[in-house]
């Protein structure tokens, strides 16, 4: 199928769900305040506190072995002068994508406790190796990971008769469910995810993440993050940290490893950290 044929029929799926959850108008506001030259770390962090569910959860993966700071950082002030203004708002992102995908149901297609469980793991994993290959903004990347699945849920709640044949093609089949869901509905997952990325409004490298998570002609600006979602997608579900539905391990593009230029003894170490990252991921954001 034509790929501006695909691209249409995945608008017209989005656009005619009037119940779509969107993110917390807090991910708006601090992106606007960041944007704005007049904007204060005082009021940025009286911001983030309107919501404080958000503002919890922002505190204590701060607080937590991603950074791995010696004390306690118990303010969001100070931890906006730490890590500075990008990263507080690729946190609240974070937070702010938690916090929706608790709104959507997957009814009796697939398990919604594994999936959360596997977006997180491809989150960890992915972040990982950024920080591995030494990427600029491993956050950006773990908000990618998280996201990168998206579209099964949109799938799942809003298609659900058509992603039930889905699910039961890949079981008979062993094929990957992208593959599964090309063929039966006309577009995939990865194609509907980035869609709804754009309709909440988040960054283009966010939403090249989710779109091109696969590897197919991926941007080459966004080379080295698409390959980390790639690549933590595929170790995630070998670790069995969760289950996106899938009935086999992903094959990892072999570009993937050269982009990132990855050696084998650093497999390794990424796997354990993983192991010990997802662990307390999962203890902090919870389902």
């Amino acid at each position: 199928m034509d790929q501006a044929i695909k691209s249409y029929k995945v608008e017209k799926v989005i656009s005619s769900i009037e119940k779509l959850p969107t993110l917390p108008t807090i991910y708006v506001k601090i992106s606007h305040l960041i944007e704005a030259s007049d904007s204060t770390i005082k009021i940025i962090s009286n911001t983030i506190s309107e919501d404080q569910a958000i503002a919890v959860m922002v505190l204590k993966l701060v607080n937590s072995a991603f950074y791995g700071f010696s004390q306690t950082i118990g303010s969001l002030q100070r931890a906006i002068v730490i890590l500075g203004l990008n990263e507080i708002k690729n946190l609240v992102l974070t937070t702010s994508i938690l916090k929706t995908i608790k709104l959507f149901k997957s009814g009796h297609i697939f398990d919604l406790q594994e999936f959360w469980k596997h977006s997180i793991g491809c989150a960890v994993s992915a972040r990982v190796l950024a920080e591995t290959a030494y990427l600029k903004n491993p956050e950006e990347v773990f908000a990618g990971g998280l996201l990168h699945d998206i579209g099964k849920l949109i799938h799942a709640t809003y298609l659900s008769e058509e992603f039930a044949e889905v699910v039961a093609d890949v079981d008979e089949t062993g094929l990957a469910m992208f593959e599964s869901e090309e063929k039966i509905l006309g577009f995939n997952h990865a194609q509907m995810g980035s869609v709804l990325a754009k309709k909440w409004r988040l960054p283009q490298e966010t939403i090249n993440m989710i779109a091109y998570h696969h590897m197919p002609d991926m941007p080459a600006t966004l080379a080295k993050e698409i390959a980390a979602v790639h690549i933590g997608n595929t170790l995630c579900t070998a670790l069995r940290l969760g289950s996106g539905g899938e009935k086999r391990i992903p094959v990892v593009n072999q570009k993937a490893w050269k982009v990132l230029d990855l050696k084998l003894n650093d497999l390794e170490y990424v796997m354990i950290r993983t192991a010990k990252l997802f662990e307390e991921s999962i203890s902090i954001l919870g389902f």
